[in-house]
């Protein structure tokens, strides 16, 4: 059996450890954002940052698993004798649709980033430019504090004894000027209760803005991520096209099923390029299912904690996709068998 040194070996050259790495740094940003305490309210169908994370996390499983597309047999059909052509033109067909889905899901889990990100950059902007200021409640507690000391004036100034016995015009002026000052006080007491609980609301709001403007960071940072992985699937896609265009092309000469059936002739240039398609499809699966599928589910746990996320979680989260990153070089060599 050979070494893991000699297997590296024979890597195609087009593939390097750099490629998958996006793959690893979305579950390691996801992480991130579910370390975090609190979710803020966004605009859109998702309502909520980690409501939206939580979607993205199922889109993200479903490509990680490559539905449909668990083992590839190319090479093993391009040996086949016979009438191997069309067997072949068969299995490659199927292959880059398989691929086809995932770069599709992982096209839309990039979209969907892109809305969260903007969605809390929204909310950042808006509240770095409204709510209620300390000059606020200071200008309402003033009008609050004219409007006592005009009760005060409006109650001290009394009618003359004979006056309140008479009943005389100045006695009703008096009495409706201490109404007037009285609802003036009333209101603007009023006035100041409500900005003090905006002033609180404000305060709040702005928290979320700060969280906002964080998160718009690390979701800046999983869009680049997501567009990594996406050109990645779409790179495979576009390879195994180019492979379907040559078996078309291999399959419609005249000395293809003789070639077929003794084994030879094969465009060189036609196994390498399934070979490195083998090496990606292959090394993306055994990453995936070997190393981050499970803190990727541990990162949905976080997100769907409302309350202080759980630290424990959050480490071994950061340390599972530390260890993916350093696996890449050994799985790389299994991926190309």
């Amino acid at each position: 059996m050979a070494s893991s040194q000699d297997r590296s070996a024979i890597v195609p050259k087009e593939v390097s450890p750099e490629l998958f790495e996006p793959l690893v740094t979305v579950v390691a940003t996801l992480g991130v954002l579910g370390a975090t305490s609190g979710d803020i309210v966004v605009a859109g169908s998702q309502r909520s940052l980690r409501a939206g994370l939580v979607a993205l996390v199922a889109t993200i499983k479903r490509a990680m698993s490559h539905p449909h597309g668990e083992a590839t047999t190319l090479r093993r059909a391009l040996a086949t004798a016979g009438d191997a052509w069309a067997t072949v033109a068969t299995v490659t067909r199927k292959w880059r649709e398989a691929v086809a889905v995932v770069a599709t899901a992982w096209a839309t889990v990039e979209g969907d980033a892109v809305a969260l990100r903007e969605a809390c950059g929204l909310v950042a902007t808006t509240v770095a430019t409204t709510g209620v200021t300390m000059g606020h409640l200071l200008a309402a507690v003033d009008q609050e504090g004219r409007a006592k000391q005009e009760l005060l004036v409006a109650t001290r100034e009394l009618p003359l004894a004979a006056e309140l016995a008479s009943g005389t015009s100045e006695v009703a002026t008096h009495r409706a000027r201490v109404v007037q000052a009285s609802e003036g006080l009333q209101a603007a007491t009023e006035a100041t209760e409500k900005t003090a609980v905006a002033m609180v609301e404000t305060a709040e709001v702005k928290e979320r803005g700060q969280r906002a403007a964080m998160a718009q960071g690390a979701l800046g940072r999983l869009v680049a991520a997501c567009h990594g992985a996406t050109s990645f699937y779409r790179h495979l896609q576009h390879l195994l096209e180019d492979i379907e265009a040559t078996v078309a092309t291999v399959r419609g000469s005249p000395e293809a099923p003789e070639v077929a059936q003794e084994g030879l002739g094969v465009p060189k240039d036609l196994m390498a390029a399934v070979a490195t398609a083998e090496t990606l499809w292959n090394t993306s699966a055994l990453l995936a299912k070997g190393h981050l599928l499970e803190p990727l589910r541990m990162t949905r746990g976080l997100l769907v904690t409302l309350g202080v996320p759980n630290a424990t979680v959050a480490t071994t989260v950061a340390q599972r996709c530390h260890d993916a990153t350093a696996a890449i070089p050994g799985l790389l060599a299994r991926g190309q068998q």
